[in-house]
């Protein structure tokens, strides 16, 4: 199956590390909601979701692995990594067609902005390349911008946007524009994803319960328009990116 720029360009970001040694670093670093700590599930839960939606990945299957992304990304803060990959699987079948491909790309768009403005580099940057592809000068020099002020990424080394790529997104608009957008971006406060509680279908699926049809389930992707969680609910305070 072709992957997507938004799937290939984090290929490898998939396993620098263990899913619980990543899943505790994010934890620690995700998220600045004073519950987290309390409610973070090592080793199982979204770890297991999201474990099993990279094997999903692994082997082709984009709409499992969609669906075990969307499971994990229910746990909320301390999962940016999960809402990462929801998005651009979403966008990925989106992009295939098909009567739900709305319905998927909106799903896609807004996990991509949840963790964007969590302060989730990735997301940032998938979210860049996807509106200029698209045509929205606007919003993809917001999200450029965005991602090339992002702490974490400078700290880490990463390199998600080529410097080609970012010249082309930031030359797309002219400059009174771009003095605007950047005022925006410099205005930006990040807004942790709180914990969340995941549902009935997502608890099902991870936990293997043969007799409420965990088996059938878990390869059931969760319904794209099942938001992981309802617009207005994320509230914004300042905060680490990362």
């Amino acid at each position: 199956m072709r992957r997507s720029a938004l799937l290939r360009d984090d290929a490898g970001m998939r396993y620098s590390f263990p899913v619980l040694a990543l899943a505790l670093g994010l934890a620690a670093c995700g998220s600045t909601n004073n519950d987290r700590a309390s409610t973070f599930r090592g080793g199982a839960g979204g770890d297991a979701a999201y474990g099993r939606g990279l094997q999903a990945l692994e082997a082709g299957n984009l709409q499992q692995a969609n669906g075990y992304f969307s499971c994990s990304a229910q746990f909320g803060g301390g999962y940016e990594v999960a809402w990462y990959y929801a998005g651009t699987t979403a966008l990925e079948l989106a992009g295939n067609g098909g009567p739900e491909a709305e319905a998927y790309r909106e799903d896609g768009v807004h996990h991509l902005t949840v963790s964007g403005n969590a302060g989730w580099g990735a997301s940032q940057a998938a979210l860049a390349r996807y509106y200029h592809e698209r045509g929205n000068a606007a919003e993809a020099v917001y999200w450029t911008q965005l991602y090339t002020n992002n702490v974490r990424e400078m700290s880490l080394g990463l390199t998600r946007m080529s410097t080609e790529l970012i010249a082309d997104i930031r030359a797309s608009v002219p400059p009174d524009t771009f003095a605007e957008i950047q005022g925006r971006a410099l205005r930006f406060v990040p807004d942790p994803i709180p914990a969340g509680r995941p549902s009935e279908e997502c608890s099902a699926a991870i936990s293997g319960d043969r007799e409420r049809g965990g088996r059938q389930r878990a390869h059931t992707p969760v319904n794209p328009q099942q938001r992981t969680s309802p617009q207005g609910s994320q509230r914004r305070q300042p905060g680490s990116p990362y």
